[in-house]
């Protein structure tokens, strides 16, 4: 895993943002700690108990990280490259006969708010079901 562009502690939870290594996307990452009384469970099981855009997407894995994207169907994306890929997307959408929704570019910012939100809810799901 590269090196994270952010990190932080949020009710005890660390957290890590990363930047993609293929895309312009960014990743955020969460650990739920040794003891929680949820870092049993699998990633369907953890999906109801974590609010975080577009969903649980990445672990748990063995060190007990979970994490979400932002390479959601609304975000927009773009190449290492510099290439806009929205407009790729906007042409698939219409071949297809699928709406187009403007697409959301993601700050970091907002990204570290969502990371926020995450850790908080794993702390406040550090309680006996």
């Amino acid at each position: 895993m590269a090196e994270p562009v952010r990190e932080g502690v949020e009710d005890g939870i660390q957290w890590q943002i990363m930047a993609n290594d293929v895309l312009f996307s960014w990743q955020g990452y969460a650990h739920i700690p040794d003891g929680h009384v949820r870092r049993h469970l699998n990633a369907d099981d953890i999906e109801p108990l974590v609010d975080v855009y577009g969903g649980v997407t990445y672990g748990p894995d063995r060190q007990g990280r979970i994490g979400f994207d932002t390479l959601q169907g609304n975000s927009s994306v773009i190449g290492l490259d510099g290439e806009n890929l929205d407009a790729l997307r906007r042409q698939l959408c219409e071949r297809i006969g699928w709406p187009w929704v403007e697409s959301h570019k993601w700050t970091c910012d907002e990204v570290e708010e969502e990371m926020k939100r995450m850790a908080a809810c794993i702390a406040a799901n550090d309680t006996k079901p």
